[in-house]
């Protein structure tokens, strides 16, 4: 049993080590229950080979700065991912907070762990909680209140390591697809191990943890799969810098260009990770600045998740939407589209990122749903210049449209009967509205649009009255109702109390959360 009260190169040598066997012992878990950002089922992996190249640099030093400093630059060469970037990043924040330390105490741990997850942190653009930064800042900080002055490093990481373990567990609830598919973030996981194994070398018994045998860990529900990604490339790049731009002007350029962006500067080396459908230009323009170091370009369309795009619902034809919230998609790919791509919200896509899109349904009868106009007439400049006599491109520009076109093609089987029952569809109507909540000092205020005017009130119930009343619904006979992540359970109560009055209409209300608004409403 290790007693030690400072940690110096020779036991961090092993604590790495130890991290490292745990992590790797349970990859092909982590990769099984990896959903987010992307179910490409490669967490695990990635966060292996990244620590692994941490590993593979170590040396026999006695300083604990010696052996961080030659860990983490092996790391940050080596990461791989959305999750090894982002680790090799929070042991980078350890070793700037320890710079030249040769041994380390608790506090300088706690210092150096909060450190981490600032730097972490600030590498990723958009930051999500239920994720592996959500158990490396909650972590310590549910860990400081314990601390005292008598505690031994084997006691600190017996308290850390639990609060790392509670704080991973939590995850389940904090993000809807994990919710969904009642998972563990894999990410927050796989941290959890490598201090799990970290804490090992301070007992006798090194056996790793077995997430396959736990009976902590949720099981996975089977048969959930997460949206197909806008993002077809999952993009990584080393540049050795010789132009030194901040990090504010590269992220400026990456984010018009894709998501899962993490970006980090250490010194003169820069690392990106970024999940786009242009991945050599956005290698060439990086290029302008510095010198490739590293690069690697995987197909996400390629990878397990992806696999459904090659089981089609149809025998002679496909159907491909785009829509805007992951919810969406789920709906739409539940009543017959192959795949509905969730177009990022502020994202403008030109037509050669929605033809590379369909690509891999071009040789076949393919039908569009646009979800907007100008989508719509990008596609059908793409059927022209392209010469695809099998493309049809659907006069749909709206979810609403898509929703009700999609539910009265159910019944048929045949490309020719889908077009005429499409074509069909030209001639009815269909009404939409949305409302979006907001905050006026301390009271919440509703804006909804009737016949394209705006109107604003506080009171749910009296604005539904005004956008949505029997008198406009009367030629419909079925309304559908979308709700947003801010909605809460009064305005969904009060969206069901006010269509569930009128028997003549037949009434259904979906979780789907759009982007750009809180209730769609539409009817047919």
């Amino acid at each position: 049993m290790v007693c030690e009260n400072t940690i110096n190169g020779k036991l961090l040598c092993k604590m790495l080590l130890n991290g490292f066997t745990n992590l790797s012992h349970n990859k092909d878990y982590l990769d099984d229950m990896n959903i987010f950002p992307v179910s490409d089922s490669d967490t695990g992996t990635n966060m292996k080979n990244t620590f692994e190249k941490g590993v593979a640099a170590l040396k026999d030093e006695v300083s604990f700065h010696s052996v961080i400093s030659v860990f983490v630059k092996g790391m940050m060469i080596g990461s791989r991912g959305n999750s090894g970037s982002i680790l090799s990043q929070y042991f980078w924040g350890i070793y700037e907070y320890t710079e030249n330390k040769d041994t380390i105490a608790i506090a300088d741990l706690c210092g150096a762990l909060q450190h981490a997850y600032s730097l972490a942190y600030k590498a990723v653009l958009r930051p999500v909680d239920g994720t592996m930064l959500t158990v490396m800042r909650d972590g310590i900080n549910r860990t400081l209140p314990n601390i005292n002055d008598k505690m031994s490093l084997k006691e600190f990481f017996d308290v850390l390591v639990d609060e790392m373990f509670l704080c991973t567990q939590e995850t389940v609830k904090q993000m809807d697809v994990l919710r969904e598919n009642n998972v563990v973030d894999s990410g927050a996981l796989g941290l959890y191990l490598i201090f799990d194994g970290m804490k090992r070398t301070f007992y006798d018994d090194l056996q790793y943890f077995d997430c396959e045998q736990s009976d902590l860990l949720p099981k996975r529900i089977p048969d959930v799969v997460k949206n197909v990604s806008f993002f077809r490339y999952c993009t990584e790049f080393v540049l050795k810098l010789h132009d030194i731009k901040d990090k504010a002007f590269f992220v400026r350029f990456l984010e018009k260009n894709g998501d899962s962006i993490v970006v980090a500067i250490d010194e003169d080396i820069l690392k990106v990770h970024i999940h786009t459908n242009r991945p050599q230009e956005v290698m060439n323009e990086f290029t302008k600045y510095g010198d490739l170091a590293v690069k690697k370009v995987d197909d996400l369309f390629l990878t397990q998740e992806f696999e459904k795009l090659k089981q089609r619902k149809h025998e002679d034809f496909a159907i491909v939407a785009f829509t805007s919230g992951e919810g969406n998609s789920a709906i739409l790919e539940r009543l017959g589209a192959d795949v509905a791509f969730s177009i990022p919200f502020g994202h403008s896509p030109d037509e050669e990122e929605l033809k590379m899109l369909i690509d891999s349904f071009s040789k076949e009868n393919l039908i569009v749903f646009p979800n907007d106009k100008g989508i719509q007439e990008k596609f059908r400049r793409i059927k022209w210049y392209s010469n695809l006599q099998n493309l049809y491109v659907a006069e749909s520009d709206s979810l609403v449209k898509t929703f009700f076109t999609l539910s009265s093609l159910i019944f048929a089987d045949e490309f020719k009967n889908v077009i005429k029952s499409i074509e069909g569809l030209k001639k009815q109507h269909f009404f939409q509205t949305s409302i979006k909540a907001s905050v006026a000092g301390s009271h919440i205020q509703y804006s909804g649009y009737l016949r394209n005017k705006i109107i604003i009130n506080e009171d749910f119930a009296d604005l539904l009255n005004t956008i949505a009343n029997e008198a406009l619904l009367k030629p419909y006979s079925t309304v559908v109702v979308f709700g947003g992540k801010r909605c809460t359970q009064k305005d969904i109560d009060s969206i069901h109390a006010h269509f569930e009055k009128n028997g003549s209409i037949e009434f259904t209300y979906f979780d789907s959360c759009p982007q750009d608004s809180d209730f769609i409403i539409g009817a047919y």
